[in-house]
């Protein structure tokens, strides 16, 4: 990957005259099955950009309460944009279509008009959760009944793929516009996509520069996305047998919580048993050992994520060192 960095050919993005980033360009935009995409730095203008073309100041968008775009893109998406959510439950991330239905039926004759439908796939917050196919379709025919565009924040639409064997396309006929992030799962440093049609593509160049995504020789960058897109999907199995290993050895470790049958791909999220204000130090107990987790998603809980840069040796050394934390934390309580 370093290699075809150091040997990209460059031109000016800006002026869409990159021809690494075009060359990435037109390769995602062929898997994902859409007639353009856009080179954007990350995964959340990528969202951004997607709903700030597909809807105006005011609009609301029905999504899961817990997706990335409530939980991490809030402040975007509500003060910078202005656009509102309609926030409703679902399993693990995962939003029912019945459910999506009578929401739009009741926004349609009523105040805070429902504009766009956003679903997640995979689902960080979902312990790397899955949306069965029909169930994504029942909502993207759900939404377009009522007129009204899907956004699918695909950042690891890789993984549910490589986890299902459906195809990327299979997946992101669903939507109007997709993102995908490079980043997650197949091991470029940096950049993600939105993919849509030519004129939504056009248009979300032009939201990418109010952003401040405009890039000038940004090759170097596009050519590992563009490795990683190339070489790096087929071995995704790989996180996912890793990370149910790991899970396997969570569930088993006394103090911790986590159910395995929730793992699906390469997002492992489990729990320390109570009292939760002690997940710092035990983070810390294990980060002292060189394996990292974060704290997330609620009192308590931490996640783990495979990557290509984790192989068996360094799941048995987390192992070994979540139950080591684990061991000393429950002989420290009283």
């Amino acid at each position: 990957m370093r290699h075809a960095m150091a040997e990209a050919e460059v031109g000016d993005d800006v002026f869409h005259d990159d021809p690494t980033v075009r060359l990435l360009e037109e390769e995602t935009a062929a898997v994902l099955g859409k007639e353009a995409s856009l080179f954007v730095p990350s995964g959340c203008m990528g969202n951004e950009v997607s709903v700030s073309i597909q809807t105006k100041r005011g609009d609301a968008i029905l999504l899961h309460r817990d997706s990335h775009l409530v939980l991490t893109e809030a402040a975007a998406i509500t003060e910078l944009l202005g656009r509102k959510y309609h926030r409703i439950d679902g399993d693990r991330g995962r939003m029912q279509p019945e459910e999506v239905s009578a929401t739009l039926a009741a926004s349609a004759a009523g105040p805070g008009t429902i504009a766009m439908v956003e679903v997640e796939n995979t689902v960080n917050w979902g312990n790397g959760s899955i949306y069965p196919l029909p169930q994504l379709e029942a909502i993207g025919k759900a939404a377009h009944g009522w007129g009204l565009p899907v956004h699918l924040d695909g950042a690891r639409l890789w993984n549910a793929s490589a986890a299902t064997g459906i195809s990327l396309s299979t997946y992101a006929a669903v939507a109007d516009t997709v993102m995908v992030c490079y980043s997650k799962g197949l091991g470029a440093p940096i950049g993600s996509a939105i993919a849509g049609t030519k004129a939504a593509v056009q248009e979300a160049r032009l939201a990418r520069k109010m952003f401040g995504g405009g890039m000038r020789q940004v090759g170097v960058v596009a050519a590992a996305a563009l490795h990683g897109l190339k070489y790096h999907r087929d071995r995704l199995p790989e996180d996912h047998r890793r990370a149910r290993s790991l899970a396997e050895a969570i569930a088993a470790t006394p103090g911790l919580r986590l159910d395995p049958r929730e793992i699906e791909t390469n997002i492992v999220i489990a729990q320390i048993e109570e009292p939760h204000d002690r997940i710092h130090a035990f983070v810390a107990a294990v980060e002292s050992e060189g394996v990292r987790l974060t704290p997330f998603g609620g009192p308590g809980r931490f996640r783990a994520v495979t990557h290509m840069d984790v192989d068996d040796a360094g799941i048995e050394r987390a192992i070994a060192a979540i139950r080591r934390a684990a061991a000393s934390m429950l002989k420290a309580q009283p």
